[in-house]
């Protein structure tokens, strides 16, 4: 009976650890499904825990010195726009604002101390600046800036020449920027006051004696001249000397010379030969003063009942043309239709400023062509 109990227990006993061998096993196989049954590790006598603590590090190591800690990276700053950078319009704008120049620059009178400029409005304008020099190419200095487009120079200096220039001036982003510098312009200024000379025949003789003349203006006058004597005939005597009428009219050294002088010719005279002789007395006048302002008076009208050897309206019309021609060729030459004021309706003098004779004019047509010359004058000049 204790043989069969100590039987069973043994059984028991190897059942349980069979049952336990199994269980270890199907874990196992669960945990590591791709594991091999074969796997030499599953009966392996290896103890080691993997609770072993790892061996210090060996004290007889040292660092290498050679190996630096990387620095720490400080973020940029934000960047801020800068507030003076030019667009792309802008600088298309400054690009074409500094590629041209102002232009139309005029003068509309050139007296001493009042040179009036004027210029075309240039596009993108803020400012003009003027400049003058007594040279084309060098020596130019500012005299002004303004937002205008006209300047008076009120420093200029009688009977000099000067060159003046105009150049624009714009700002765009606290920079200024200039365009290119207009063409010179060219101008001789005159005296407010000129020295004038009225010269010719009988017309004249009668300014002297019927009209107050100022007394900046010389009168030169003979009766009957006319063109070739006044360039060959010793008419006049002055400083002791016999002079042609030309020559008398030059010592005056002119700034302008207004000739009323043709009547008498007009009749007779091939108009070529006369029109010559004012070229001839044209350029002696030109020695003196390269400036001078000569002047054409308009041949005036005659009546009705006229002596014979008095032109024709048709002579007297030849004559004016050419007169009036002459002074567009010429620079600084000029046609005065001052006479005009004595003809009536129908182109001859009017009776109430005929001496009576139908060509000499009296007091009274003498003093309104002086007028006139006077308003004419100042007009075209700005003085008389």
């Amino acid at each position: 009976m204790k043989k069969t109990i100590s039987l069973i227990c043994c059984i028991s006993v190897f059942a349980v650890f069979c049952l336990c061998y199994t269980t270890s096993i199907d874990s196992y196989g669960k945990n590591n499904s791709n594991a091999s049954l074969n796997d030499p590790h599953l009966y392996s006598d290896d103890t080691a825990s993997s609770d072993t603590p790892t061996d210090p590090a060996d004290p007889s190591v040292t660092p290498d010195p050679s190996v630096s800690p990387e620095p720490t990276i400080t973020p940029e700053p934000t960047s801020t726009p800068d507030p003076n950078a030019l667009t792309e319009a802008e600088k298309k704008k400054i690009k074409k604002f500094k590629s041209s120049k102002v232009k139309s620059v005029k003068v509309k009178k050139a007296l001493e101390k009042k040179v009036k400029l004027t210029w075309k409005k240039y596009s993108g304008a803020k400012k003009y600046i003027v400049l003058r020099s007594t040279k084309k190419s060098t020596g130019y200095k500012t005299l002004t800036k303004t937002k205008k487009t006209y300047y008076t120079d009120k420093k200029a200096k009688k009977r000099k020449q000067y060159y003046y220039r105009v150049k624009a001036t714009t700002t765009i982003k606290s920079k200024t920027y200039y365009s290119k510098q207009s063409t010179a312009k060219k101008i001789y200024v005159f005296p407010k006051t000129p020295r004038a000379v009225i010269v010719g025949e009988c017309f004249v003789e009668g300014m002297k004696e019927l009209t107050r003349i100022p007394k900046n203006i010389t009168l030169v006058a003979k009766i009957g001249i006319n063109t070739t004597s006044m360039l060959t005939s010793n008419y006049f005597s002055y400083n002791g000397q016999n002079l042609t009428a030309i020559e008398r009219v030059a010592y005056c050294k002119p700034d302008r010379v207004y000739f009323l002088v043709g009547a008498n010719e007009s009749a007779w005279q091939n108009v070529n030969v006369t029109m010559s002789n004012f070229a001839k007395m044209r350029s002696l006048l030109m020695r003196i003063n390269k400036h001078v302002q000569l002047v054409m008076m308009k041949i005036g009208p005659f009546g009705t009942q006229s002596p014979e050897d008095i032109p024709t309206p048709a002579e007297r019309n030849k004559f004016n043309s050419a007169y009036k021609s002459f002074a567009n060729k010429y620079s600084n030459t000029y046609f005065c239709p001052a006479t005009d004021v004595l003809q009536d309706g129908s182109g001859h003098l009017m009776g109430k400023y005929s001496e009576g004779d139908g060509c000499h004019w009296n007091t009274n047509g003498t003093i309104a062509v002086v007028e006139r010359m006077k308003s004419w004058s100042k007009k075209k000049f700005g003085n008389w």
